[in-house]
């Protein structure tokens, strides 16, 4: 039995994906109090509420995990949000909601540092847990990470440009974590069937949700990941529903 930390837990694929591992042993991360206490207690498992974009809040989850949770040896980010509009359509009024300042700092603060800030407070407990292996299993992370962190599209350039971020920043600390047995991997999706767009606002048309994944099939790729043997690793893995090119 593994000790899985998963952000982004009360919802979408962090719910999913726990669902998938719920035979694991699972620390259960959300900003979303009632939501993740309603899953942890599905499941059997510890919650945590935390607020990645909030370093008080990463530094307490971070004192509990060394104090009730040390053995992490994965690391899964599920913790993201949502928003698009092309630079020339700001005047209009959906476009204007979505992308108000402290919107478009919530969206680089949740998809880049959140990602980046867990990574960094907790890479230290899980090169110290692969060491004790002594290179018998690796430790390893996983990033939700979305087809917006690979292509570059118009509609969305605030959304890309977070999740490039933690996209080359994966790239950038991969080959180090390496060298101390912890293995990264980014999973990109393309547009997934959950209440991620009706969270930020922006809901879509039926048409367009009927191309997407489901949020199960997503945490069946993070279990593909995450079962794959310890001498081996997937630095990316982009997905999506085959009608959706």
């Amino acid at each position: 039995m593994r000790k899985v930390l998963i952000t982004g837990a009360g919802n979408g694929v962090g719910k999913a994906t726990a669902e998938i591992l719920k035979d694991e042993k699972l620390l259960l991360i959300d900003i979303d109090e009632k939501n993740l206490k309603a899953v942890a207690k599905k499941l059997n498992c510890d919650y945590f509420v935390c607020d990645v974009t909030n370093v008080e809040n990463i530094e307490s989850l971070k004192q509990y995990v060394e104090k009730h949770f040390s053995k992490i040896d994965t690391l899964i980010n599920c913790a993201g949000v949502w928003t698009k509009g092309e630079i020339s359509q700001l005047n209009n009024e959906h476009f204007k909601k979505l992308n108000t300042l402290e919107k478009l700092k919530n969206i680089i603060a949740t998809n880049t540092f959140g990602t980046i800030a867990m990574i960094t407070a907790f890479s230290p407990i899980l090169i110290n847990n692969a060491a004790v292996k002594r290179g018998v299993d690796s430790c390893q992370i996983i990033n939700i990470n979305s087809q917006s962190g690979v292509e570059t599209e118009e509609f969305c350039p605030v959304y890309n440009a977070s999740k490039h971020g933690s996209y080359y920043y994966r790239k950038a600390v991969q080959r180090d974590l390496a060298k101390h047995n912890v293995k990264i991997t980014d999973v990109c999706p393309g547009l997934i069937k959950t209440d991620f767009y009706i969270r930020a606002n922006d809901e879509l048309s039926s048409e367009i949700m009927e191309l997407g994944l489901s949020a199960k099939q997503v945490a069946l790729t993070i279990k593909y990941v995450f079962d794959l043997p310890s001498d081996i690793t997937i630095p990316s893995i982009e997905i999506r529903n085959i009608k959706n090119y």
